[in-house]
This record gives C-alpha cells, sequence and structure tokens, in this order.
C-alpha cells in the first residue's frame, strides 16, 4: 500500500480493517487515535504496548523514524519484515534443536516419581521408611529439593536457549 502511494494513516487503517484479529484490533486502535488528533507517535506506542512483542516495537520505532525524518517506509518495512521472518525463524530452529534435550529432561524428571510408583505396587513396604521415620522424612525433603531444582534449572537453560 505504501508502495502504491498510499499515506501512511490510511495503510494503518486498511490494516485495521482487513487484517486478523489481534491485529487488526491495535492497527484499528492506531488508525482512530490518529484520526482524533492523537500524535501517531503516541498511537504507535500505545499499540506497541498493547502487544507487547519485541518486534512489533520494532515496527513502530522504525515507522516513527521513516515519518519524522522522511524516506521509504517502504523499503524500510521491507528490511523491518526479512529480519522479523530471520529472528523467527533461528528461534524455531533452537526449539527444534532442543526438542530430544527437552524430551530427555521431562524422563528424568518423572523416572523418581515411576518408580516410586512401580516400588508401591510391586512391594508395598519397602519405602515404609521413608514416610515412618523422621530420617525418611529428612532425606525425602533432600529428594523434593533437589528434584525441583534440577527441574527449574532444566526449564531455565531450555527457556534460555528459545528465547526471542
Amino acid at each position: 500500500m505504501l508502495r502504491a502511494g498510499l499515506p501512511m494513516t490510511s495503510a494503518v487503517r486498511i490494516v485495521g480493517e482487513e487484517a486478523s484479529p489481534p491485529i487488526s484490533g491495535v492497527f484499528t486502535m492506531i488508525a482512530d487515535q490518529v484520526k482524533i488528533g492523537i500524535p501517531i507517535e503516541q498511537a504507535l506506542d500505545a499499540g506497541s504496548r498493547q502487544i507487547g512483542l519485541g518486534d512489533f516495537r520494532f515496527f513502530a520505532v522504525a515507522v516513527l523514524l521513516q515519518y519524522s525524518a522522511g524516506g521509504n517506509i517502504a523499503s524500510t518495512l521491507e528490511v523491518l519484515s526479512s529480519i522479523m521472518r530471520k529472528r523467527r525463524a533461528v528461534r524455531m530452529k533452537a526449539k527444534s534443536a532442543t526438542a530430544e534435550i527437552r524430551l530427555t529432561g521431562y524422563v528424568l524428571g518423572s523416572l523418581p516419581f515411576l518408580t516410586i510408583g512401580a516400588l508401591l505396587v510391586i512391594q508395598p513396604g519397602y519405602l515404609n521408611p521413608l514416610f515412618v521415620d523422621p530420617r525418611g522424612h529428612v532425606i525425602l525433603g533432600i529428594a523434593a529439593g533437589l528434584l525441583t531444582l534440577a527441574l527449574v534449572s532444566m526449564r531455565a537453560m531450555m527457556r534460555s536457549v528459545t528465547k526471542g
């Protein structure tokens, strides 16, 4: 639309009308705010806060720079969309590369519970000292704490790899 010579505010309005939700709602809100006299800077800032995505913030900053300084907004948005696609591809590759590791973490995290369940079915009295003896309570507490720490650390590592 911008390449065809449509003003940016009209292009924002059309995106608000033709895009799918939730993007349509944000672009409609931006167009409505600009229509009633709110500066486009404030409208885009409000839209980026509402969406909460870093990529949309990049979009807002790029549009504001090109809008205030002048220049070819269409080519800037093409470059920005290419960057966003590449960032998404890298995130997806990281997620697929860590899938086996995540599955291993889930299996290792569930093994103690599966083992306890199997022991309770096969030999119910075998684990009684853990539940009756005070020293068994200490062992259960330490085991639960270490298992929780391991699961939290694995989750943090996986999120740091797949986070955009």
